[in-house]
Order: C-alpha cells, then structure tokens, then sequence
C-alpha cells in the first residue's frame, strides 16, 4: 500500500532519498532508475508535477542506457500520466503512444491495457469521439478476457456517453443500460445512481 498521511509521505520520501543516495554512492544504475521512480510516483500522489516529471525523466535516462524496456514502458506511462493532469494532452498522448508501442513490443498485456484506457481518456476528453471509441473498444476486449466487471461497466459508460454526443441515443440507452447492470451486479450503489441518471436525461432527450 502506498503511503497516505502527511507523515507517512514525509517519511516515505526521506526514506526514498536516503536509497537513492546510497545507490548513487555505489554507482547501481537499476537501483537509482527505482529509487528516481518511486519519487516520481510519490511526487504525483502529492501533485508536486514538476518534481514528479524531473524523477521519471531521470528515471527513463537510466532505463534507456541500460535498454530496460520495461522500466521505459513505466516511465513513459507515468510522464503520460503527469502532461495529463496538467491538461497537455499533446504531450500526454505522445508518451502514451510511446508506452504502449514498447508494451506491445513486449506482449505485456497488463501495460497495454492500462495505456489503451489511458489514450482512450485523452481522445474522449479531446472530444476526438472515433479514436476514443477505437481504444475503448480494444479496452474492453481485454477487460472481458479478465472478466473484470467493474471496469467493463465503466467502458460501456463511456461508450454510450460517446454515440450519446454523436445524438445516436438508441446506442446510447443500450449502452448506458448494459454499464447500470453490470454495475447493480458488483454492487457499486454510486454508479447505479449516476448510470440511472445518465439514462433518465438520455430519455428526455429523446422525447423532446
């Protein structure tokens, strides 16, 4: 579990410092490349962006020399992740895509997932509805293989909110209503409601 009171933070990242010190003294690139990562990790947790992008770049320096592509595919994720939430989703789809080439390079199936989900938030955020639907799309064939409900019900979600702003409300309703069942069956009492809501102003819509 990460860290998650002001003083757990503070000492995770004294401790953090502490290693990367000691691997730098012993000259352990693999060691400074984690410890780099586990700031950046704790960075972002804090929101101190800038400090979290300056770890993970010197963390994928280091992952690049050593040609650690599954260090780099993190890395690239992460930075991905940090230009996001600063809303630089040019830069934000950049790393992605650059993350999810090495994760496919490597079969990784776990990091494509998690980029596919990634790019299909920037294209929908980016109002750019066709390749948003693409990366959902291919999402949730994974997500189904895993048979990971929760998140299947939140694709669908997504999905119906896509052909929702495309005014294909047929689409739309059938989507929404396959992502509220889903979500009564793992029991996720907040998102039935919302799912339900969604669906009632969908409805409106459609009458009016």
């Amino acid at each position: 579990m990460p860290p998650q009171s002001s003083i757990e933070l503070e000492i995770a990242e004294a401790e953090y410092k502490r290693n990367l010190e000691k691997e730098e003294k012993l000259g352990r690139k693999e060691g400074m490349a984690d410890a780099y990562g586990k700031l950046g990790i704790l960075y972002i947790t804090l929101g101190h962006l800038d400090k979290a992008e300056d770890m993970f770049k010197k963390s994928l320096k280091i992952e690049e020399k050593l040609a650690n592509k599954e260090g780099m595919a993190s890395d690239y994720g992460y930075l991905g992740t940090i230009y996001q939430m600063r809303d630089d989703l040019e830069q934000a789809e950049a790393m992605f895509k650059k993350s999810l080439k090495v994760n496919q390079e490597l079969g990784r199936k776990q990091g494509m997932l998690t980029v596919y989900g990634k790019l299909a938030e920037v294209y929908y955020t980016r109002r750019d509805l066709d390749q948003a639907e693409d990366m959902f799309k291919k999402q949730l064939e994974m997500e189904e293989e895993l048979d990971n409900k929760e998140a299947i019900a939140k694709i669908y979600g997504f999905l119906g909110d896509i052909y929702r702003l495309r005014l294909d409300f047929n689409q739309a309703e059938e989507l929404y209503k396959k992502s509220l069942q889903l979500f009564a069956a793992t029991g996720a009492g907040q998102m039935v409601e919302v799912m339900q809501e969604m669906l009632a102003n969908l409805k409106k819509r459609k009458v009016s």
